[in-house]
């Protein structure tokens, strides 16, 4: 259960995040009943489609945990739709306080409650599933920075991003367990307690050799895929609220607003979020009502998308709880 003092620090970065929100309003000028009409006024089918790219979204973070865990612990499988409801409830957590004590302590949380792994192996595999979280746009990053401030054109932008990405997948068959050791030691770089920091970190580098390569790289195009998902879900809103937003846009400014969640000290990037979005897209000629009213579109659907999902989960358990068949004797 998270401390008193992470829940405090919550509170504070929960509220610090509406503070910035509503600076965010009052100096644009943007009403907030202006966002609630164009949340209403969204197109259906597309809005539709974005919740269900979110949804993916959330499917693939989830199988892409179920991978690691299950390779590290294979003797305490459990479902996939296990996974997918506490990446579900650790995503909508998410939203309410800072990533590192919302969706990493629901995920220590299902593994202690349900005994799914040692602390070595179970806190090895939330800092893997972590990394591969942020690779992806950490790759993107170069080339996007690049194109956004109109250093290098749109062709050059997407050529470098391609290659960037298909060189990783033999960067990865090379040298993939210099880059598992490499990150494990960066942890403890940062790590406080000191005492423990030999025994666990002998304890986690001897569970690398699990890693094969070939899983290594299929976990790396599972990451893939579950990011570009999260680049449908962006351009569909932009479609769906019939923003003058270009798609070239979106796609190379996520990478850049990912990344600084990295160095966010509010949920999910709270009010930064949207003044990242702001201030990029204004250099594309992006209308500032556009603009601010598609970054705060984004945060709604995410937590809509959330909720739906565990109301499908809470739906199935009524039916398997209270509408099971019984079976039938034999007389």
């Amino acid at each position: 259960m998270p401390s008193q003092k992470k829940i405090i620090f919550s509170i504070l970065s929960l509220a610090l995040g509406f503070v910035l929100l509503w600076l965010t309003l009052r100096f644009t000028e943007v009403e907030f009943t202006e966002i609630i009409a164009s949340f209403y006024n969204l197109n259906p089918w597309y809005t539709a489609l974005a919740i269900a790219s979110l949804i993916l979204h959330f499917w693939f973070t989830a199988y892409k945990w179920n991978l690691v865990t299950h390779k590290l612990t294979p003797e305490r499988q459990q479902s996939q739709g296990f996974y997918f409801f506490y990446t579900t409830l650790g995503a909508l957590s998410m939203q309410f306080m800072p990533q590192y004590i919302g969706m990493v302590a629901v995920q220590n949380l299902a593994l202690r409650l349900h005994k799914i792994s040692s602390f070595s192996r179970g806190f090895l595999s939330v800092i893997y599933d972590q990394f591969f979280n942020f690779l992806i746009p950490v790759l993107l990053f170069p080339a996007s920075v690049l194109f956004v401030l109109g250093y290098i054109p749109l062709s050059i932008a997407v050529f470098a991003t391609t290659t960037v990405v298909i060189g990783t997948h033999f960067i990865i068959k090379k040298w993939y367990k210099s880059l598992i050791q490499l990150l494990i030691k960066g942890y403890f770089l940062i790590k406080k307690n000191k005492s423990q920091e030999q025994s666990e970190s002998e304890a986690i580098t001897t569970e690398y050799s699990l890693f094969g390569k070939k899983f290594t790289i299929y976990l790396f195009w599972v990451s893939v895929t579950r990011y570009l998902f999260w680049l449908i879900r962006g351009v569909v809103i932009a479609v769906a609220g019939g923003f003058k937003i270009k798609l070239w846009a979106i796609v190379f400014i996520t990478p850049i607003v990912q990344l600084a969640m990295l160095l966010s000290f509010t949920p999910a990037n709270l009010g930064l979020m949207e003044l990242s979005w702001l201030g990029l897209l204004r250099l594309f000629q992006v209308p500032t009502a556009d603009a601010i009213e598609f970054a705060f579109l984004q945060r709604f659907l995410y937590i809509i998308s959330a909720a739906i999902a565990l109301l499908g989960f809470f739906l199935i358990w009524l039916c398997e709880r209270f509408f099971k068949l019984k079976p039938v004797k034999n007389k």
